[in-house]
């Protein structure tokens, strides 16, 4: 009678682990699926986020080369050229570095008034999303 009970013991002893394994299983499973859902969802907010930063950053570089226009004493076709090659230069940097693409079009630069102004269509496309926007920037270099 002895030796059975003791069987019984050890059989719902191992039963309690396997059990406490199944449960913990579960747990982790249950926790790598909400992480992995948290990540997924946080990728919109960071493409917006990325859209922002090219503005700024288009808007920043576009005002200080035109800035260096006025310094020089440069004519608008030269300020066009620059834009179109900090253009090409900044479509390849952010490829290389982000799902975005970036592309810079309608170039067109006036003198008026004692300020230089540069009107450009910034187009921003990536998985998430997608806009086109005319933007007129002014000389000026932070």
């Amino acid at each position: 009678m002895v030796s059975e009970r003791r069987e019984r013991a050890q059989v719902i002893l191992i039963g309690a682990i396997a059990l406490a394994f199944i449960i913990l299983g579960i747990v982790v499973v249950f926790n790598g699926v909400l992480y992995t859902e948290t990540l997924s969802s946080g990728s919109a907010s960071q493409s917006a986020s990325n859209a922002d930063v090219v503005e700024h950053e288009v808007e920043q570089s576009i005002g200080c080369l035109l800035t260096k226009v006025d310094e020089s004493g440069g004519l608008v076709d030269n300020a066009e050229d620059n834009i179109t090659v900090f253009r090409d230069a900044y479509r390849n940097s952010k490829l290389e570095s982000t799902t975005a693409a970036v592309n810079i079009t309608s170039i067109n630069v006036t003198v008026g008034g004692g300020t230089t102004q540069a009107t450009v269509t910034i187009t921003y496309d990536s998985a998430e999303l997608s806009y086109e926007r005319n933007q007129t920037i002014e000389a000026g270099c932070p």
